[in-house]
């Protein structure tokens, strides 16, 4: 069970993974390093925290062709994890939800170009289960996915 510190360095880590266990610990009251590092070791045990990434700027990677892409398929047993499964296989794409309603998925993709992300639309409308698409090309960025802005309490 999750208690008062856990959540505080876990607000801590969301915003900036790399501080130094110290720092960690100043933050949140806790100033042994080692009880720190235990507690992160905890919470990566239990699965409450997926993985420490670098966040990279792909705009300045030159991937700035970005796309919202809805999905309708045909519905059938286990649809969505079988299709979730095809579409996870795709290039270039960040993010995928399953969301009810008349559309099935939304897709968002980053990709280098128009033609990268049209190599990802033919994949698409490959898979058989796929009824339709419809595509969005972002013009900009106003905020993207950022869970920062959670504030994690009890």
């Amino acid at each position: 069970m999750l208690d008062d510190y856990d959540l505080k360095i876990l607000n801590v880590l969301k915003d900036e993974a790399d501080l130094p266990l110290s720092e960690i610990g100043q933050r949140v009251g806790i100033f042994s390093p080692s009880a720190i590092s235990k507690r992160i070791k905890e919470l990566k045990k239990a699965g409450y925290i997926k993985k420490t990434i670098a966040i990279l700027d792909y705009e300045k990677l030159g991937y700035d062709f970005v796309t919202i892409t809805f999905i309708k398929t045909n519905y059938g047993k286990n649809y969505a994890a079988k299709i979730g499964d095809k579409l996870k296989k795709l290039p270039n794409v960040v993010a995928i939800y399953f969301i009810l309603g008349d559309i099935d998925f939304v897709l968002i993709t980053v990709n280098k170009s128009r033609v990268d992300y049209l190599k990802t639309m033919e994949a698409i409308t490959g898979i058989e289960e796929v009824e339709r698409s419809d595509s969005r090309v972002v013009a900009y960025s106003i905020r993207n996915i950022d869970y920062s802005y959670i504030n994690l309490r009890l």
